[in-house]
Order: C-alpha cells, then structure tokens, then sequence
C-alpha cells in the first residue's frame, strides 16, 4: 500500500500481518536533531518492508515530528521511564497486547526490567549503546579504591553470567563505546557489533550560509560554533576561556541549553567577552549554524560515545576541534578532517581554532576531507541498511516480508 508522506513523496506502509517492530527510547525527542531524523527515516523504511513499526519514547513528539511518524503509519507509545516499577508494569500491558517480534532498545539500561519483559513475551531483543560504559558519573569523579572495584568486578560478572542471555544483540555506536561494552558488562564478541550514527548528509550540505550572520549582525567577523548541551562535562567553559585568546574579533556562537547556561554567561562577562560570545539557545536550524561557521568546535571533557554535533559539521564542509574525548579521534581522525587537542587545555584549543583561522587554504582542505568521509561513512542510507541487516538476521518473517515486497 502507498501514501504520499509530507513532501507529495510516494511512502509504503506496513501490512497489517507484518511482524511487530518497537523502537524504545528513554528520551524526549524535542528538536529537529539527527536522531530524531533517525528514527523518522527508519520507521519509513521499515514500512518499506512490511514491518509495523511502535516507537516509546518518554513524552510526545514534537507537532511536526508526530505528523511525519504518523504519515508513515508508526505508532507513538508514551511510557514515563521516571517511575520505574509503573513503567514495567505499563509496558507489560502493552506487550502482552501485541507481543511484538523484536524490541529495540535505546539510551536503556541492559539489565532493565523493560529488557526482561520484553524477553519474557517472546519478543527477539536488541540493546543499542549509545554511551560510554565505565566511566564515572562526574568527569572529576575520585576512582575507586581496589577493594571496591574488586567487589564491584564480582558483582558484574555474576550480574552479566545471569542476565546476558536476554539479550540478543548489542549494537554500539562506536568502537570505543563497544570496547566499553566488552569490558564493563563481559559481553561476547558475537554479540556485539558497531553501527555508526547515520544523517541527513544533503540537510547540513545546503544551508543557507548568511541567514544566522545576518540574525547576529556578524558582517565578516569569523564565527566558532560549538553546538552543545551547556554541562560540566561538555567542556563549554574551556572553549570560552580560549576564546579569550584567540582574539581576530572572533564571535563564539553556542546553540542549545542545560544546568551551565548562567554560568557561562557569567564566565562570558568576567573574561570581557560579552560582544564575542552569542547564546542561541536550542535550534531547529543547526544546519545553518554550521554554514555559517568557520570553524566548529567540541570541546568535550566527557569520554563521548559518538558525537552527532560533529558529523552534521562534517557534513557541512567544516573543519572541526575537537578534545580525545572517547569515539572523537576515530570520527575525526587529527590532521585530515579537523584537529584533536587534549582534553581540559584552553591553550591548545585556542592554538587549533587560531591555526585554522589564520589558514584558509588548510580549513578548506580540511573540511572538504570532512565533508566526504561524512558522505561515505556516515550516510543516513548506510545506517538504515545496518540496522535493517541486523533486523532480518534475527527474523526470518522479516527476511520473507521483504523478498515478497522485492518480488
């Protein structure tokens, strides 16, 4: 069956007798990010297959969000994953009412109850990492002493010899993320696999370069991006204080939100930056913020899983700095697409940004580097067809779904 989605584009839509495909996240979509262009690009293609796609996330879609799952006929859950034993008990319900063939889950934890009920009702089941695993709650943390961490070593392995089984699947978006997968949770080889995160290349390819310079009044002034949660472990404060001695009158332009805002307004104003730093709150239009870059930083002090933020950059033809923060050498690769400065070092990020600034023909370089392994590596396409290869290996009504629609 056929509809056209939002753009007058023909979509197919799943056939009732397809198997049941749920998509479960513990998070709140709220802006037009790449993850949620994931989950709104893989719920038409599994309708392309035959596959009835659920997606549970924490609170509503956004209006524009939930009209294009609802076009490509995906059914929206809402599970309030603050109240765990009520969120088991709802999800159960649901579970038992349509005894789904495969729940995927996301930013969830491996030995959830969620995880459990979903095994217990028949359902094959994946786990998608899209965290670092091991590393402290705070970036500062003290670490632990060794009797502490022996206990706590015990304690895993037996946790993971009982309750490993229940799941079939661990995808992780890296592979940092999945060698701390390995080693926090004992997890075998043959279960684990990397899928990198996958965008909208052609979003961050063309967008309008003077709109966001014209909104900030910037004339030729040179423009650092750093598109980020405002966090201790983002880093943000580090990236200001080099600002301040990158000088060139560059502006710093920061998009999005969190518990740090006032802080760095505050930091902002102490370092006499206030006509050099611009606060944008968060965006729908990142695209735009990265056109009108000349450089884009992630100043990360967090050991990051993956790092959208800079494969949208990438995508948009941008050098990038970033910090040896986790996953960030292995996207960015130092020297080729962007450069890669030690954590927590205000004068080597400030070096880097000044480096690419004061060099033209290097930023140019650089970003066309990073706009190519971006369109090859990281291709909204290739991540379908990932995550879409692990789905049929685990369902063989799937694989016969999708010969019948290819017929």
């Amino acid at each position: 069956m056929l509809t056209a989605d939002a753009a007058g584009k023909k979509v197919s839509l799943p056939s009732e007798n397809g198997p049941a495909i749920w998509l479960v996240l513990d998070l709140a979509p709220k802006k037009r990010g790449s993850l949620e262009e994931q989950l709104l690009a893989l719920g038409r293609r599994l309708g392309t297959i035959g596959a009835r796609a659920t997606l549970v996330v924490s609170k509503a879609p956004p209006e524009w969000m939930a009209a294009a799952l609802a076009q490509s006929a995906v059914t929206v859950r809402v599970l309030d994953f603050r109240h765990p034993g009520l969120a088991a008990l709802q999800f159960v319900r649901w579970l038992e009412e349509e005894r789904p063939a495969l729940v995927h889950f996301h930013f969830v934890r491996a030995y959830s109850p969620l995880v459990a009920a979903a095994r217990a009702v028949g359902a094959r089941v994946i786990l998608h990492d899209h965290i670092t695993l091991g590393q402290p709650v705070k970036p500062d943390a003290q670490p632990r002493t060794p009797v502490v961490r022996l206990f706590v070593q015990g304690y895993k392995r037996a946790r993971a010899a009982a309750l490993n089984g229940l799941v079939d699947r661990r995808l992780a978006v890296s592979r940092f993320v999945a060698e701390s997968v390995r080693c926090a949770e004992y997890i075998a080889d043959s279960k684990l696999a990397v899928v990198e995160n996958g965008i909208d290349v052609t979003r961050f390819g063309a967008a309008d370069k003077t709109a966001l310079r014209v909104e900030l009044r910037a004339g030729d002034r040179p423009i650092v991006a750093c598109v980020s949660r405002l966090a201790p472990e983002k880093g943000v404060d580090v990236l200001i204080r080099a600002m301040a001695l990158v000088g060139r009158d560059a502006l710093l332009v920061l998009a999005g939100d969190g518990p740090d805002v006032e802080a760095c307004r505050a930091l902002a104003a102490r370092l006499g930056l206030g006509d050099h730093v611009r606060f944008l709150g968060l965006r729908n239009d990142v695209e735009c913020i990265y056109a009108a870059a000349d450089v884009v930083v992630m100043p990360s002090l967090w050991d990051e899983a993956f790092g959208l933020v800079v494969v949208e950059a990438m995508a948009a033809g941008k050098p990038v700095v970033v910090t040896a923060s986790g996953a960030m050498p292995e996207i960015v690769e130092h020297g080729r697409c962007g450069l890669v400065i030690p954590k927590r070092d205000e004068v080597a990020m400030a070096g880097a940004i000044g480096r690419l600034l004061g060099d033209a023909a290097l930023a140019a370089a650089m970003g066309e580097a990073a706009r190519v392994r971006a369109a090859t590596a990281y291709a909204m396409p290739v991540w379908l067809e990932r995550i879409v290869s692990e789905y049929t290996a685990l369902l063989p009504s799937l694989r016969a779904a999708s010969s019948r629609r290819a017929a």
